[in-house]
């Protein structure tokens, strides 16, 4: 049997139905052979119809494949078709691993779009191995949690000119007169992450899947506080600790760089920056709340039965509309601390840092714009650049499997750029 260069699973969702859009409108795909898939045909087809509107291009009789997470053999099947399956259907801890499993046993590749660290984390637990053997590659992560980060500290560490030891990054996401809420599924996942945290036993799993002690530079991270100023010349306002996946994937990816590439892994510390103290207040004020409500069931219910209300409209069942999303991006800030000398990774370098390099990642709306140019950027190099990849399959994270590849291209083809902002002696 033919396989579709690229299936999109859960292309009738919100997220899914954006990612199957631009894939569509891409030139990077042209060429390419892809399928849809869900639960629905009809939802599907009304999809295709929708997309085929939007961009001009006829793709009404592109094909449907039926599937859905819980029944395997239906998974097996669209697996079977796919050399690389984009999963957009989550929370992935309720519907991931189903998809996972089919895609390594049936030979094909998987990206997603979860930024649930417990989650991505036991999927290279269970089913690095069986990758590794079927010669298949399972990336996680690959929305906007977490490429813009991972793949952005790869691009620090490449253009560094000296040995990278630290980096301070910092998310400023940007909005427009007509405002942002983000689409309630994301909220479900923070209540799911949150309330799953005390049971994950993440601990556990990190010492079976990084068993080797890696020594990083002698000078650490500046310790914030939870709420703190800003004072860079680049950047200015308050930053708060980012509650999302990007440290713990990028500390796999340090990992990786230390064990397999032999190469100075660094410390790092992720802030989302926020316009004043308030605003942080109330942030902090709102996440310790749900971290208490979500311990119980009945509160737990109504968290989950009322997004809206419950999250101040900063997560709706609608999501945002197309006029939000078209005013909004993002800049992700990354200062990077280190010496212009450079030596061997097992040798320490003595005294502070004495160079300092600020880079960013530009591009559109982060939540669903971004998170499809940057999925289907993964999917792409998977695809088209097979040689820039690890030599054997497995379960990487962005920065490990495409950290050598052509994806800043593919990724600038979508609006989303890397570039260098400044540099300094210290």
């Amino acid at each position: 049997m033919s396989r579709y260069d690229v299936v999109v699973y859960g292309a009738s969702g919100f997220t899914g139905a954006y990612v199957v859009e631009y894939l569509v409108n891409s030139e990077q795909f042209e060429g390419l052979s892809f399928a849809v898939a869900g639960r629905s045909e009809k939802k599907l087809r009304e999809v295709l119809k929708n997309v085929s509107q939007k961009t001009g291009k006829d793709v009404s009789g592109a094909a449907v494949i039926i599937a859905d997470s819980a029944d395997e053999n239906s998974l097996n099947t669209m697996a079977r078709q796919a050399k690389v399956v984009i999963n957009a259907v989550g929370p992935y801890r309720l519907y991931g691993e189903g998809v996972v499993k089919a895609a390594v046993e049936n030979g094909a590749s998987h990206v997603d779009i979860s930024g649930e660290p417990a989650w991505i984390e036991k999927m290279q637990q269970k089913y690095a191995a069986e990758a590794k053997k079927q010669g298949v590659y399972v990336v996680s992560a690959c929305g906007w949690d977490s490429i813009p980060a991972d793949l952005g500290v790869n691009f620090l560490k490449k253009n560094f000119n000296g040995d990278l030891n630290h980096v301070e990054s910092f998310v400023q996401l940007l909005t427009g007169p007509s405002g942002y809420s983000f689409n309630a599924g994301t909220y479900q996942t923070l209540i799911l992450g949150l309330n799953g945290a005390a049971t994950d036993k993440l601990g556990a799993v990190r010492k079976e899947i990084m068993p080797e002690k890696i020594v990083r530079g002698a000078v650490k991270v500046p310790k914030r506080p939870t709420l703190w100023e800003i004072k860079e010349k680049e950047l200015g306002g308050v930053a708060v600790p980012f509650p999302g996946a990007d440290k713990s994937i990028i500390n796999r990816s340090q990992y990786y760089d230390a064990t397999v590439r032999h190469a100075r892994p660094i410390h790092m510390e992720t802030y989302i920056r926020l316009s004043s103290q308030f605003y942080g207040y109330l942030i902090g004020i709102w996440i310790m709340l749900l971290s208490i409500f979500v311990k119980y069931p009945f509160t737990r219910r109504i968290l989950q039965q009322y997004p809206d209300q419950c999250s101040f409209y900063m997560f709706k069942n609608s999501g945002p509309s197309t006029q939000q999303m078209a005013e909004a991006s993002f800049v992700y800030w990354f200062f990077g601390y280190g010496y212009k000398e450079t030596l061997p990774i097992d040798q320490q370098h003595e005294g502070k840092p004495n160079r300092k390099v600020v880079a960013t990642c530009k591009g559109p709306d982060a939540g669903y714009i971004a998170t499809s140019g940057c999925v289907l950027s993964a999917a792409l190099t998977l695809i088209k650049d097979k040689d820039n990849l690890p030599k054997e399959g497995g379960v990487y994270t962005t920065a490990a499997a495409f950290g050598d590849s052509k994806i800043y291209d593919y990724l600038a083809s979508f609006g989303i750029t890397y570039q260098l902002e400044s540099e300094y002696d210290l």
